[in-house]
């Protein structure tokens, strides 16, 4: 029986173990090598790695733009769907706790607008969808913006 993933604190190398959606590596490989823009990411807020026994499942957190207000981000790992519950209430307690413990009064996120299955986990995690955003993504393709306020 496989072990129930932990929560981690986010590294870089995390990111570059984790075997993304070829959906994923698509569009992140648009936006620089994975290791540097993880090294990124973690530098400009919190983050958290959702670790199996196999290694890691997603990886995730926020950019603080300015106190108290930040965009959220997810890297789902192939192996997500095996732990979809588990990424999902982890992904909940993380972004619960942004409000709670470090005084955030804003969290947003851009999801791609043909990804239903990310506009849901958007919608989970209680962000209200708020716009369309034309042209956001690397590739071009249409966003939508969902935000929490709280």
């Amino acid at each position: 029986m496989n072990r129930f993933p932990a929560v981690l604190p986010f590294e870089a190398r995390h990111a570059q173990a984790l075997h993304l959606r070829r959906e994923a590596a698509s569009v992140l490989g648009r936006l620089g090598p994975r290791t540097q823009l993880a090294r990124s990411y973690a530098a400009a807020g919190l983050a958290w790695t959702l670790m199996a026994a196999a290694g890691p499942v997603a990886c995730g957190g926020v950019v603080r733009f300015w106190p108290g207000v930040g965009e959220l981000w997810c890297w789902a790992g192939q192996e997500a769907d095996d732990w979809a519950v588990a990424v999902a209430r982890a992904a909940r307690r993380r972004v619960d706790e942004l409000f709670r413990v470090h005084g955030f009064h804003r969290a947003q996120a851009h999801v791609s607008a043909d990804d239903e299955r990310a506009g849901r986990f958007a919608r989970f995690l209680g962000l209200e969808l708020e716009g369309r955003c034309p042209g956001y993504g690397p590739d071009g393709a249409e966003h939508h913006l969902y935000g929490r306020v709280v």
